[in-house]
Parts: C-alpha cells; structure tokens; sequence
C-alpha cells in the first residue's frame, strides 16, 4: 500500500507539472475541479464527492466515499473563441486607410486540461491527499499589415499603418499572452469527530508566462523600458501558500456545511517580464474564500451551492487601473505609473463573486445524473477593454451538465459538460478616432466556451 502511495503521489506531481493552459471561467479559475464538480456549476466545499475534494475545501476529504483510498484522474478539451473588436482610426487606418471596425479572433481555440487526485484514510480519524489544479489565460491574434508599403508583412522598422497593438508598424505580425499556472495541495482532513472535519492544505505553486508582439507599447509610452518588456520567450515563477477548511453534517448528515479560506500565494517574480508587470514582474495568484451547503431532501437526490469570493483587485498586475481612456494626453490614472513600476498599468481586474448550484440523482446504484449553473460577474469594467483585449475574460454564466456510471465498487466512470455564454464587454479606450477623449464605447472584447471532460476513479 505504501508503494502503490508513493506512485499515485507520484503521477499528481507528474501531470500537475504538464504545461496546460485555458481561459478559465470565474476570471481566470476554473469553475470546478474534476468532472462531478463541474458537472454541478463547480460545486465543492460542502459536497466532497471524488479525489479532487482538497481543491474545493481539503476539510472534504474526510467524507469522501471509499474504503481506504480513491484516485481520480480525467481529461478535459476546453474552447473558449474569444475576439476582439476596435471602431477607432488610431489603430485600424491600416486597412485602405477606413476607419470601420475591424474585428480581431483569436488563434488556439482548443486546450487539454487534465485533472489528477487522490484521498488515502490514514486511519478512523485522519484523511490524506493530493490534487492538483490549474488556472489560466491565453490569446493569440493576428495583427499582419497587408498591403501597405510602409509596413509590410512582419516589418517592425516604422511606418504610417497599424493595427491592434501593432502600433505604426512597431509591433510583430502575431500579438498574444500566455499565463498558465498549476498548485500542488498535498492536504490532510481531521475528523474532529462524527460530524465535524477541518483540513489543511500546502498550495505548491508554478506559473509559466509569455508574451509577444507588444513591442510598441514602449513606443506608446506604457513601459519604463523595451527590455524585459516582450518577446522574451517562457519565464517561469514559483510560490506557495495555504489552505485551511471545515466541513460540518447536521440533522443526521441531511445538511452539510463548508467553509474554505484559499491564502494568495506569494510567487517569484517574472524576471523577463519586469517591465511589463507591475512591482518589477510580481504575479501573486489571488486570495479566496468559500462558503458552501449541501442538503439532502431525500436519499437519491442532493442540492448543492457555494459562494466564492476573488480578490483580484489586492494583485497589483491584475487589480491596477490599465490606460485612461477619458484622457489621451496621459495614459496614467491617479496614483499609477509605467508599466513594470511599483505601481505600474494592470488589467483593472475587481473582485468577483462566482455563485455555483449544482444538483446530484443517484438513479440507482450503477447511474448518477448532475446539472447545474454558474455565475460570476466579469471582473473586466467597461473602461478595462483595451489592456483586457489579450485577457478576455468576459463569460459569466454557464450551464452544466454530467454523469456517472459504475460497473461495479471498485471502478467509476464520470463525464461533463460546460457550456458558458457568450458575453460582450463594450467600452471606450485611449485610441480614438481623434486626439479628443473617446466619447462612448469604441471597443468590444468578449468569449464564449465549451469543454467536454472525462474522468476515471479506482476505488479500494
């Protein structure tokens, strides 16, 4: 048993490390961890139901159905098209010198998301285990000149045209980011007694990021510096935090309830991006917290919801304020400064709220049905769109459905399905049809997202 452990834990570490990547749904997390979770709207702090439970509320591990130990390991194909509209002559005069909207969709429209966990019941009392979890963004656009002699295909030497952030030409024929990051949760729950659980986790975590094609963003006067700005290739940052939970049953185990509290995570800075992030490439993942109940109105059937709350806003790179779009004589809302300063351009990110119900029908002991939604207001204010052009994350509510089916104790087949609607985010930015403040809306960004996941658990 000690060895078949130490491979699982093994395996965990071994896919959580797997350069995965996807615009994630509540802002850039995920709305749920593994496929019954994501089947119920991303349901889990109170209703623990496979070997991904410490990634919901490590508390929950305690009451994860097995015998001894449980492993869980899955897939899931994510697409989430996104694109990106501009209505402005400042950087659409590329084309035939028209100031019509010009409308930009992004490449990598398909990501592989897997999904790993395991719980081990050391004994009566005290539960371990391992997940692994994931979060991210990523966009690629085209942004070639074609046609114009000043500034053909991929020339980065000057000229009259521009488009997207290929601004006069300065910038590279692709323009994009990618963010992924992964925490390791080697957790333990302790069953105070009957009823009531708490759990610990250690959040182990990496990042990778890149960015390309934002030459001119130095040119525009965004950057402290053009080094360490773009085109800089993979940068990696590590960090850590904790994870602390509780889980509680009452009324004879009918109502449960749960409470996770997820610490930021404090991450190396990205050394080839200091001049792009703010606090010279600081990337902490953001603190959050959770409160969940389960009720069980009869023995088949299970009503699930929880309550998430982000703090994007207390990251610097994400939380402050990008380009003022009401003043084209200076890019710098109060207090802010160059991109990479100590206070440097963000994304304008806020905190969000995501709201998950998800539902449980154990048909009979081979077959389970789920369902459910989800919704979290976009994080991105009207007045965030041009920065949040290469993060759009703008979906807000998804529906949800899934099963499961068991050929006999040991072994579970689950598989879900995500929809998340699009959604449109219009507002002004700093780029104009004329030198004056942009009056109105002049941008749109906006995404919709499907995947289709599937997972398999051994049971002992």
């Amino acid at each position: 048993m000690t060895t078949l452990v130490r491979r699982t834990l093994g395996l965990v570490a071994a896919v959580g490390l797997m350069p995965t990547i996807a615009s994630a749904t509540n802002g850039y997390f995920l709305i749920g961890y593994g496929a019954k979770s994501r089947a119920m709207g991303g349901v889990g702090v109170a209703y623990a139901q496979d070997g991904l439970a410490a990634a919901s509320n490590p508390a929950g591990m305690s009451d994860v159905e097995m015998d001894t130990m449980r492993i869980d390991i899955g897939a899931e194909l994510f697409s989430p098209p996104r694109a990106y509209k501009q209505d402005s002559a400042a950087l659409e005069n590329g084309f035939s010198g028209s100031d019509e909207a010009v409308n930009h969709k992004s490449g990598s429209n398909l990501f592989l998301i897997p999904n790993l966990g395991m719980v081990y019941k050391f004994n009566r009392k005290l539960t371990v285990g391992m997940a692994a979890v994931g979060a991210g963004l990523g966009t690629r656009y085209d942004q070639t000149i074609p046609g114009n002699p000043s500034c053909m295909d991929g020339n980065t030497s000057g000229g009259s045209a521009s488009t997207f952030f290929n601004f006069n030409c300065l910038g590279g024929p692709t323009v994009g980011v990618t963010l992924f990051q992964m925490q390791m949760l080697p957790s333990a729950a302790y069953k105070i007694n009957k009823n009531h659980s708490v759990g610990m986790s250690v959040a182990l975590a990496v990042q990778m990021f890149r960015a390309y094609g934002l030459q001119a963003f130095d040119t525009l006067g965004f950057a402290e510096s053009s080094s360490d700005l773009t085109n800089r290739g993979n940068d990696w940052s590590y960090g850590a935090g904790v994870r602390f939970g509780y889980l509680g049953k009452f009324f004879n185990g009918r109502l449960a309830f749960g409470l996770n509290y997820s610490s930021r995570v404090y991450m190396t800075k990205f050394d080839k991006y200091k001049n792009l992030f703010a606090e010279q490439g600081g990337f902490d993942i953001p603190e959050n917290y959770a409160i969940g109940v389960a009720i069980k109105p009869i023995n088949k059937v299970t009503l699930a919801f929880d309550a998430q709350h982000i703090l994007y806003s207390d990251v610097r790179s994400v939380g402050n304020p990008g380009p003022d779009p009401t003043n084209p004589d200076n890019f710098f809302p109060p207090g802010t400064g160059k991109l990479g300063s100590n206070n440097g351009l963000g994304f304008g990110w806020q905190d969000q709220w995501a709201y998950k119900f998800g539902v449980n029908y154990d048909f009979n002991p081979k077959w389970s049905f789920r369902a459910g939604t989800n919704y979290g207001k976009s994080p991105i204010p009207d007045d965030q769109v041009l920065f949040n052009s290469l993060a759009p994350a703008t979906p807000e509510w998804h529906a949800t459905i899934g099963a499961s089916y068991r050929p006999n104790k040991n072994i579970e087949w689950s598989a879900n399905y995500m929809h998340a609607f699009n959604n449109t985010i219009k507002g002004p930015t700093v780029f104009g049809p004329t030198a004056a403040p942009v009056q109105g809306e002049n941008a749109s960004i906006g995404m919709k997202q499907n995947s289709l996941g599937i997972s398999f658990a051994y049971k002992m």
